[in-house]
């Protein structure tokens, strides 16, 4: 998975993905740019990123 911005929704407390078709994909990554260069909090790790969109296997 190459590095890039991502979307989170928080319900009590705990983050879900937010799955993008590919128009919603480009206007947040047009959005996002808007807000460049953005500050990564590289020390505050929220977990392991996965494609769930991809065989899991795959990903093991």
């Amino acid at each position: 998975m190459k590095d890039q911005p991502v979307l989170f929704y928080c319900k009590d407390g705990t983050l879900y993905p937010v799955a993008l078709t590919a128009e919603q994909q480009q206007m947040f990554e047009m959005t996002v740019s808007l807000l460049s260069p953005l500050k990564v909090i590289s020390g505050k790790p929220q977990g392991q990123a996965i494609n769930l969109l991809s065989n899991r296997e795959e990903q093991l």
